[in-house]
This record gives structure tokens, sequence and C-alpha cells, in this order.
């Protein structure tokens, strides 16, 4: 099975170029990349380093015609102009997925610009870079015209033990937008007000419990990666709604504790553990997190 891999260079791109690697499919990367090159090397794979956007549509055809399947590893601000102009080019009988943050967006673009023989498979790894595999992970599928290459990538991940769900477009973007939108920008903003505050977390880090030091390694590990796809993300969910929402909340929280109104400030903390549902699951869960963190201290 041939694949190319459009931001083969990327790290997310690289870590699939691996996995189907490893998975004996014949795999190609593209990339704008001057690292494009050496990516190649080191997975032992083919690979083209060019901007695909400025492609001409016949040489795109003689570049791409080999391939069964096309993956886009791109950022979610050019994902839509590379569907756009690659997607009339890929053959009857070939798949194109993508690995997308966002799903409303690329699903529709890959169902316009696509012919009616292209199998589609949007995807979405809840996982990063640095993940040593796809055991246990969780993979959103949204399927739209499947075939055998469909199939052959779901039984792929599968045996490789993806744990994947199933969900339509709409479903995905707002489940994704509190899942990863809201936590994201809670998360951001404690770092931030870190930084406002010239706070010495290193400092600190002596007087943290492990659910504080936990706490603190999520922001750090957020902070840590590509600013640029955490910017996509805010600016591509429709987070309107939710930073209000969160922001009402922080302003009432705020004027509860500033008026001393202790009373009140509970009764919210009651609603939303009735709300939370199974909290006592949480807290054995959590148990077992804060027990490998001291451990591993």
């Amino acid at each position: 099975m041939r694949i190319a891999i459009l931001g083969g260079a990327g790290e997310m791109g690289e870590w699939f170029a691996r996995f189907f690697k490893e998975n004996d499919c014949d795999v190609r990367i593209v990339d704008i990349s001057d690292k494009t090159e050496a990516v190649a090397k080191r997975l032992g794979v083919e690979f083209l380093t060019t901007d695909v956007l400025k492609m001409k549509k016949g040489a795109i055809k003689k570049e791409f015609v080999d391939t069964d399947i096309m993956l886009l590893s791109v950022p979610i601000d050019v994902t839509g102009r590379v569907i756009e102009h690659m997607g009339q080019e890929l053959r009857e009988r070939s798949l194109l997925m993508d690995i997308t943050s966002v799903k409303r967006m690329p699903m529709e673009l890959m169902e316009k610009y696509t012919r009616e023989g292209v199998e589609i498979l949007g995807t979405h790894p809840l996982f990063g870079p640095s993940a040593k595999s796809m055991r246990g992970q969780p993979v959103i599928f949204v399927p739209l015209r499947k075939g055998p290459l469909y199939e052959l990538i779901h039984e792929m991940f599968k045996r490789n033990g993806a744990r994947i769900e199933f969900l339509t477009a709409e479903e995905h973007d707002e489940i994704m937008a509190v899942i990863q939108g809201l936590t994201h920008f809670i998360l951001f903003s404690f770092g931030i007000t870190l930084r406002k505050l010239d706070f010495d977390v290193e400092r600190s880090r002596k007087f943290m419990s492990p659910m504080y030091a936990i706490v603190i390694d999520f922001v750090g590990r957020l902070l840590h990666q590509d600013p640029h796809l955490y910017a996509q993300i805010q600016t591509n969910f429709e987070m309107g709604k939710l930073h209000e929402a969160f922001l009402a909340v922080a302003n009432r929280l705020y004027d509860l504790i500033a008026e001393g109104n202790v009373d009140e400030f509970m009764e919210e903390l009651r609603l939303a553990k009735r709300h939370f549902g199974n909290t006592g699951r949480a807290l054995i869960d959590s148990d077992r997190i804060l027990e490998e963190k001291i451990n591993l201290s």
C-alpha cells in the first residue's frame, strides 16, 4: 500500500510516516521544509521537497498518481487550500485522509474537491508526537466514503491497539471545542498568569503536593509545544460562547469571594459536583496518577 504524507517532515507527519513504514507500507513524505530530506533518510522513506500549493495541476498528477493513500498532516490554516489544490488530482479508488484537529471544514472540502470514486476518511489522533505507539491511544474516525482502503486503515489502527471512536464532523467539533479548546484556554490562561505575576515556577516546585505539580506539568507540556497549532485550535473551533461562559463563571466566583459570600460559593461547587457525575471514580483514578508521580520523585 503506497502512502504519500503531505507535511511528512512535521512532527506528526514524521510519526505517521514511521508508523506506516513499520506496518509494511511504501511511504513517501512531501513537505516544504528544508529538513524533509533529513527526515526521510532517518526513516528510510522516499521524499519530495516542494510546496504543493505552487505545483501546476499536471505536475501534481505526475507526482502523486501512484499513491493509494494521501494523508494530510498540514497546519489547519492551510488545510483547506491543500485539499482544494490536491483533491481533484487523486485517482479513482484512492483514499484521502487527514489528521486535522478540527473536522467540519476539512470533511466538507474533501467531499467537494474529490471524485466520487475517492474514499474519504477524517481522523483525529488524540495524542502527540511523543507517543511511543498507537496502543491505548484514542483516535476519532469520521468516515465519509468507505471502501477497501478505509477497511485496511481501520484494521491496521485496530491491530496496533488504537481506541477508535466514531463521530460526525459536527459532533467532533462540538465535543473537542470543550475537551481541547476550553481546556487549553484555561491552562494557557494559568501559564500566562504565572508570567504576569513573575511567579518562580521552578523554586515553587519544592512546595507543591503531587496534584499541583501535575497541573503545573500539564501547563508546561502545552507551553512546550507548537503555539501555532494551539492558536489555530482556538480560532477554528467555535470558541466564542465557551470563552464567554468560562469568563462569566470566573467573574462570578471572583465576585462571591470579594463579597465573602461563602454559602453561594459552596453552592456553586455542590452544583458543579452534581453535574460532573462520578467524582468518586475521578478521585480514585487521580489517586493512581498521584501515586505514580510520587514514585517517580
